[in-house]
């Protein structure tokens, strides 16, 4: 084997190299996205399930007539802590939703509709609010999530979980493969 032909098997062999590196590069950048979706998920259920925003929105859902006034004198100080927690948490969400850091099928799944029922008790409210503050942007992502849940009608909760997914079958492992039930 002369030197041209060590060269040129070097070449490939560079070439080879380069072509697994962006492979194996590709196939990282798509684990760390479903790691950081799966991270933000995980982030959005401890905030839903924390006490103090299921608290706040109990309150809402407790106290919608005073919301619809969208008065603050008529609302609670109590109330208006409780609208602001759950708008923000909400806009928070919204907004990791648009960034496509949470999947939208996921924050439907977890929280759909609870999330447009708080938007109808909280539109007034947020509405004067912007108009109070000239804010039109206040909880702007919060109404923008709201509205896709209503827009796309294959992500609604118009069967329950418990009968849409009644024949589920979680995957068995066999060995250190999972098949799919």
């Amino acid at each position: 084997m002369n030197l041209q032909n060590v060269a040129n098997v070097a070449e490939i062999f560079g070439a080879l190299l380069v072509i697994i590196g962006v492979i194996f590069g590709l196939i990282e950048i798509r684990h760390y996205r479903q790691q950081r979706q799966e991270s933000a998920a995980m982030e959005i259920m401890r905030a839903f399930q924390s006490n103090n925003f299921t608290r706040a929105l109990q309150l809402v859902m407790d106290y919608e007539q005073e919301c619809r006034r969208c008065q603050e004198n008529s609302m609670p100080e109590e109330l208006q802590n409780a609208a602001m927690l759950v708008s923000t948490t909400l806009e928070a969400v919204g907004l990791m939703v648009y960034q496509r850091i949470v999947p939208f099928h996921l924050v439907q799944q977890l929280m759909g509709g609870t999330i447009q029922a708080h938007w109808r008790v909280l539109r007034s409210h947020t509405e004067w609010l912007r108009e109070k503050l000239s804010r039109p942007s206040l909880h702007e992502w919060f109404q923008w999530l709201s509205e896709r849940l209503d827009e796309f009608p294959e992500y609604r909760d118009e069967e329950g979980a418990y009968s849409k997914y009644r024949h589920w079958q979680p995957e068995r492992e066999v060995g250190w493969i999972k098949k799919e039930g």
